[in-house]
This record gives C-alpha cells, sequence and structure tokens, in this order.
C-alpha cells in the first residue's frame, strides 16, 4: 500500500469511527468508555491499513501445478527521468508544507504554554505542581501535572475548580490533547480530527466534573455558569468553564445514567469496521482469476481437446530452453509507464496452458499488482511462439504452468523523483546489444565470461563458488540475472 492510499485508508476509518460515535455514544454517561473509544478509534484506523485478510494465493504458488522460475522485469531506469515534478512529487511537496505548517503552530503553542507556567510562581503538592499567576488575563487551566492559577483564583482558590483541574492531572488529560495533536499534525487534511478533539474535551471534562461531584455541590453548575462569563479559552488548554462546553456539561450534570444496554452501541462498531476493512483492501492483495478477454488478448483462443495435466513425464519447453525463454521474455516484456510512474512493484502470477500441439491457450491473471502490469505479462504471455508439448506415456499431452514475473524497478528509477537530473540520457541500445538492457540475455559459454558477468552462482537454490560452478553443465542454466548479478543452474 502507498503512502497516499495509507493516508486516506486511515481518514476513512476515522470518518467511520467517529460516526458512530455521535450517532450511537455520545450522549451515553459511559465517559471513560467514550474517552477509551475515541482514542481506540485512532489507534485502530491507525493499524487496519497493514491487516490483510487471508488469501487462498500467497508468494508460493499452489502445488501439484508446474511452476517455472521467476522472471524479473527491470524498468531500465532511464525511462523515469524527467525535469519537471510530477504529480506525486507535487502532491508530496503540498503534504508536506501542510505537515511543516501544524508541526510549527504544535510548537507555537507549546512554548506559550510552557512560557505562561515558568512566569508563575510554583509551589510543589503532593499530586502535582501549583502555579500562582499575577494577572488574570489567562483564565485557570491544568496542563501535565502544573495546576495554573490566575490571581483572582489564586487568593479564592475555589474548592471546585482545584478539584476539577486535579483531576485532570491525576487522568492525564493533557496527553490525550498532545496525542491528538501529533495526528493532527500528520492528517492535516482531514477535519474529522477537528471534532475528534473537541469531542475528547468535552469527555474530559464531564470526567473531571464526575470526580468534583463525588462530592455533593450543589450550586456546582451555577459556579460553571458564574465562571465561564468571564474567561476565554486558551492554547492546547481548556479551562475550568469553557463557553463552547458549558451547555452540554450542565445537560450531562443533570442527565441519569445511562442503562447497561446503551453499551450494545459500542459492540455495533465492530461489524462496521469489518465491513470497511473488506472494502479498503487493496485489489492487489486479493486473489484474482481473469481469463485472457477480447480486449488484451492478441492471438485466438485455442480449443483444448482431451485433459489437462498438472504432472507429466516429461515437461513442455521453450524452443531452445530456458535461457531462451528468459531471452524472449526480456526482449518483449515492457514496464509499463503507469507502474513506473507509481514506483509500483512486485509479483504478476499467471497460469497458462501447452496444448498437446503445443499452443499457447488459457492465459489466467491469478494475482496481479495493477497498474497495466498485468495486462503487459497476460500480452506477452499471450505470443509466445509454440512449445515442445509434454508427454505422457510417450504420447503429447496438454500441461499447465504457473509463472510468477516480477516487475521490479532499478534504483535509478527509484531515486529519479529525489535527483537532480542533468543532461538527458542517450537512448538505450536495442534489446540484446547490452545485457543490462534486459534482465535475461543469452548465456556466455566460457567460464572467463560468466566469472566476469555474475557476482552469486546458485546451485539447486544454493549458493556455491565459482569453482564448484564450474563442475556443472552449462546447459543446465535455467536463470540469469544482470539486475542482481546471479545465475542459476537447477541439477533436479
Amino acid at each position: 500500500m502507498s503512502t497516499f492510499a495509507y493516508l486516506l485508508t486511515v481518514s476513512l476509518y476515522l470518518l467511520l469511527f467517529y460516526g458512530c460515535y455521535v450517532l450511537l455514544l455520545r450522549r451515553n454517561t459511559f465517559f471513560g468508555l467514550n474517552r477509551a473509544y475515541l482514542l481506540g478509534s485512532i489507534g485502530l484506523s491507525l493499524v487496519l491499513p497493514f491487516v490483510k485478510l487471508p488469501a487462498t494465493l500467497s508468494d508460493t504458488l499452489p502445488t501439484g501445478v508446474i511452476t517455472l522460475p521467476a522472471f524479473v522485469v527491470n524498468s531500465g531506469g532511464h525511462s523515469g527521468a524527467t525535469y519537471a515534478l510530477t504529480v506525486t512529487q507535487w502532491l508530496w511537496l503540498f503534504y508536506g508544507l501542510g505537515v511543516l505548517i501544524m508541526l510549527v503552530r504544535m510548537i507555537i503553542h507549546l512554548r506559550a504554554v510552557m512560557h505562561l507556567i515558568n512566569r508563575g510562581n510554583a509551589e510543589r503538592k503532593p499530586n502535582y505542581t501549583l502555579v500562582r499567576l499575577t494577572n488574570n488575563v489567562t483564565p485557570s487551566f491544568s496542563f501535565g501535572t502544573y495546576l495554573v492559577l490566575n490571581q483572582a483564583d489564586s487568593n479564592s482558590e475555589p474548592d471546585a475548580l482545584l478539584r476539577h483541574e486535579e483531576a485532570h492531572i491525576r487522568q492525564c488529560h493533557t496527553t490525550d490533547v498532545l496525542f491528538l495533536e501529533i495526528i493532527q499534525t500528520i492528517f492535516w487534511f482531514n477535519p474529522i480530527l477537528v471534532f475528534y478533539k473537541k469531542s475528547l474535551q468535552e469527555v474530559h471534562e464531564f470526567l473531571a466534573d464526575r470526580a468534583v461531584l463525588q462530592t455533593p455541590q450543589p450550586d456546582y453548575p451555577r459556579q460553571l455558569v458564574a465562571y465561564a462569563l468571564n474567561v476565554t479559552p486558551a492554547a492546547l488548554t481548556t479551562s475550568f468553564a469553557s463557553k463552547s462546553t458549558l451547555k452540554q456539561r450542565i445537560i450531562m450534570l443533570q442527565k441519569p445514567a445511562s442503562h447497561r444496554r446503551a453499551l450494545f452501541g459500542y459492540a455495533l462498531v465492530l461489524p462496521l469496521a469489518a465491513g470497511l476493512l473488506m472494502c479498503t483492501q487493496s485489489d492487489r492483495d486479493q486473489p484474482q482469476s481473469a481469463v485472457i478477454t477480447p480486449e488484451n488478448a492478441t492471438r485466438k483462443s485455442v480449443k483444448v481437446e482431451g485433459e489437462i495435466f498438472t504432472v507429466v513425464e516429461q515437461q513442455p519447453a521453450f524452443p531452445g530452453g530456458m535461457a531462451k525463454l528468459g531471452e524472449y521474455l526480456g526482449a518483449n516484456l515492457k514496464y509499463p509507464a503507469a507502474a513506473e510512474k507509481a514506483n509500483v512493484e512486485g509479483k504478476v502470477y499467471l497460469n497458462f496452458v501447452v496444448t498437446k500441439t503445443g499452443e499457447i491457450t488459457d492465459v489466467q491473471l491469478l494475482k496481479g499488482i495493477g497498474f497495466g502490469a498485468d495486462e503487459e505479462a497476460i500480452r506477452v504471455l499471450s505470443q509466445m511462439p509454440n512449445w515442445i508439448p509434454g508427454r505422457q506415456n510417450g504420447k503429447a499431452v496438454n500441461t499447465r504452468y504457473n509463472i510468477p514475473i516480477w516487475f521490479q524497478l532499478d534504483e535509478e528509477t527509484k531515486d529519479a523523483a529525489f535527483k537532480q537530473l542533468g543532461p538527458p540520457p542517450p537512448p538505450p541500445p536495442p534489446p540484446g546489444e547490452n545485457g543490462k538492457e534486459s534482465t535475461f540475455f543469452s548465456v556466455p559459454t566460457d567460464d572467463e565470461t560468466i566469472q566476469r558477468s555474475f557476482a552469486h552462482f546458485i546451485v539447486d537454490d544454493k549458493e556455491v563458488a565459482f569453482q564448484e560452478f564450474q563442475k556443472y553443465d552449462k546447459a543446465a542454466i535455467v536463470e540469469a540475472s544482470s539486475s542482481d548479478q546471479t545465475i542459476r543452474i537447477a541439477t533436479r
């Protein structure tokens, strides 16, 4: 999943969870659960996009079907070079600018609060630090372990206010607010987080009010109204009585406790989240089965007569062997421009049938990566020349094959968006003139050239020294890759 897709998916989850809160939970008096829900739903929104539902196809293709070695298609490195910013780069620039602005804003607010605290006279208490200000401009508030009183409140020290703010400190409400600030910095483009923060601060006030009312306070609502008429809110803090939350706080103070059946509202969120999880699974993460259609087929489908074998005594063979098959794929497979531009890479799993006459048919997509790579792989496989058919009991038979094709970006292409490019590179030489232009090519037959061209020598999936590699027949070579300087031999 790309970063932008992740950010958008998280935003969808946040919208769903907050919508459920407003519709089902906001009016409940389970304030502790509401606080846990708001914070937990944000955490779940951050994690759920990484959850992958079980699929029937993994990176190891199903057993029982002949599977060819993975063929690698490189981007070539030159086609992604541009001199103007791409749309993706502009989006990253715009997003980064927003994050920077929000980060600077948060730092300014933090500095302002700490500067205000440092200007007061601090007095250490058992559970907090009491700070007495020398002005009445700022309303009394709590932040972290600091309980800050303005001059008027410092002289009178109202019991309800002290107990209210001490509840904020004891329940670590400042941590919640700072967490929301960080999330807002990352997801600054998502306005739902503004409502998340407002609702969370509202729940904080309900919890603090409940702590005060553990000892009966008949005139507590009147104190809130009187205090709210003379104060204004401060950045990153919530004063003892804010006009924005006053009405709802008084309503909640008078509201009877919610019935236990209201707890079912929290359980209803789970199936909704599961449904959204299924909807946001990337198509590339889901198993696919796509038979060639008239739009992407390039030759007429062949009718398969008789049984299709998955295991045969004599396997079908590409004319010239595996090296020639690699050479054919390397010369014909092109990295799709859309995939290269979006920096998409991965394996495309395909399935096809070699008929008893050697023709290629029934090409199917088992799992793809999108962005044109699936169609390109299907196109090239469907155009393959006739194979030498497989044989069972001496007779030519239909045989089904699996083949993974790995679309892999060159490092130059990956870094192109972040480099200051010089003059445009010369056009690439035709395939075959330079082995580096195609991952697969004709393998040299002399040992000196092989040792000079490759750094890794794999025999039966085990890396060996070149001296050990020399003992094997060069005709057994099944794969040669210039992208990782690897040559493979299979002896079994």
